[in-house]
Parts: C-alpha cells; sequence; structure tokens
C-alpha cells in the first residue's frame, strides 16, 4: 500500500510540473527531467518491501536483487556525454553563470538536488530498522548466481543495443559536420556548438518517450502482480522459472544497460 500511495502522490505530482509553466524539458524523455523515469522506478521498489514487513510476510528474492541493483546503479554518475559536453561548452561561454543555470536546472521528479538519494537511504534504514526490532521477516532466497549471470546478460543486451544505436549516431555525426557550410575552416569549438544545438529526430524523441513509458508500465505491472500475489509461468527449467513478474522486473537491467 506504501508503494502505491508513495507512486500516485509522486506521478500526479510530476504530471503536473510536466504541463506547468516551464516544466517541459527539452530533448528528455516525456519532456521531463533526466533520471525522473529511473528515479521513480527505483523508489516504487525500494519502497515495496514495507508491505511485506507490514503484514510479516517473507519479502521475495527478485524484489531484494532488484533492490540492490537499482540503487546500486542509480548512484553511479548519470550525466550523458552530451550533458558533460554541454557543460565544458557554458563553462568556455560563460564561466560565471554556469553556477547560476546549475542552481536553475530541474532535477529528478522535480524534486531538489539528492532528494531521491536522500529518500533511497532513509528507506534502506527504516527497512533495516523496522525488520530488526519487529517482524524480522526472512528475505527469499534464490539461485543467486543465476540471477546475477540473468541480470548481467540483460544488461549486456541492452548495452549491444545501445552500441547499435551509437555506431549510427557516430555515422550520422560525421554526415552533419560534413554538410556544415564551409565546414573544414570552422574550429572544433565551432562544430561542437553546431552538433549540440541540432535537434534530434522526431524518432529518436518518441523512441526514448515509448522505452520509458514501457518500462515504467512493466515495473509497475510487476509490483501489482506481487501486491496480488498472482503469477504466471513464461518458461519452466529443471533450475530456474521465469514467470510472468519476475520476466517484467528483470527488463529493468536491458533498460539500464540500454540508458547508461
Amino acid at each position: 500500500m506504501i508503494t502505491w500511495i508513495l507512486g500516485i502522490i509522486l506521478i500526479v505530482f510530476c504530471i503536473f510540473k510536466r504541463f506547468g509553466k516551464d516544466g517541459k524539458v527539452e530533448r528528455q524523455p516525456l519532456g521531463m527531467p533526466r533520471g525522473t523515469v529511473r528515479g521513480l522506478i527505483t523508489l516504487l521498489i525500494v519502497s515495496f518491501p514495507f508491505t511485506y514487513l507490514l503484514n510479516g510476510q517473507e519479502i521475495p528474492g527478485l524484489i531484494t536483487n532488484a533492490i540492490f541493483i537499482l540503487v546500486a546503479f542509480y548512484f553511479q554518475s548519470r550525466k550523458s556525454g552530451k550533458d558533460r559536453l554541454k557543460r565544458i561548452i557554458n563553462e568556455m561561454k560563460n564561466p560565471e553563470k554556469i553556477e547560476e543555470k546549475e542552481k536553475l536546472e530541474k532535477k529528478p521528479l522535480y524534486l531538489p538536488k539528492f532528494t531521491v538519494r536522500f529518500l533511497l537511504i532513509v528507506m534502506l534504514a527504516l527497512i533495516i530498522i523496522i525488520n530488526t526490532l519487529g517482524p524480522n521477516v526472512a528475505f527469499e532466497t534464490t539461485n543467486t548466481l543465476f540471477d546475477l549471470l540473468i541480470i548481467i546478460c540483460l544488461f549486456i543486451v541492452g548495452a549491444f543495443f545501445r552500441g547499435i544505436l551509437v555506431s549510427g549516431e557516430r555515422k550520422k555525426v560525421v554526415n552533419q559536420i560534413k554538410n556544415m557550410q564551409d565546414y573544414e575552416n570552422l574550429s572544433k569549438y565551432e562544430i561542437l556548438i553546431r552538433l549540440i544545438e541540432q535537434k534530434p529526430s522526431w524518432l529518436k524523441q518518441k523512441g526514448k518517450n515509448f522505452l520509458s513509458i514501457f518500462i515504467l508500465a512493466a515495473v509497475i505491472t510487476a509490483l501489482l502482480c506481487y501486491t496480488i500475489n498472482w503469477d504466471y509461468t513464461i518458461l519452466f527449467l529443471s533450475y530456474y522459472e521465469f514467470s510472468l513478474r519476475a520476466t517484467l522486473l528483470l527488463l529493468i537491467n536491458v533498460y539500464y544497460g540500454f540508458r547508461d
């Protein structure tokens, strides 16, 4: 219940901010600040064990695994190469204004800087404290090594598709430079500025939106299946069972491999 209350509040808040004045963030998925979807997914999953703690039930192993993976990914550096490049250029153009611009930059979920990370730390600490002082429920054991192998493989799959996309973008950038008027006489600095100012294609932007919505829907569906205790076996092996809710949850690793 805590997860769904938190999720509804955050989703309504983000939609309200997104369609409010100056709420749209250009060139980002769904027009929201970079990292919003990832922040929402991470908060939903990290808050999910509270339902089991309050009911004194065993916490599913895949939920525990997902928490470890998501928190590890979330606390890593999330700025893209293009974002870092923009910062360098802005510092070169207006070094005195870079700090002021960063203060105005919208953070994930439209919340102040480090809010999501702070909430994650608080929730993880509360899970440990409540479980120690209260029900002391068990964490379901799984085939950890096989789970880890699946997680790595799915991350590699996402990274593979990202590599294909990056390769295509690299060729596109070369053609964009060649198509610049009198590009031989332009400095590297001028070429970089022109490249950054070019808007992404309609297909690329819509593709980001679709991917973000799809992964968010997959996570919400998986958590809903856990909430109502319903599942469906997709593939059963002698040493592992691929269920619907587990598969939907594991798709997060493909998403992180592709996005990061």
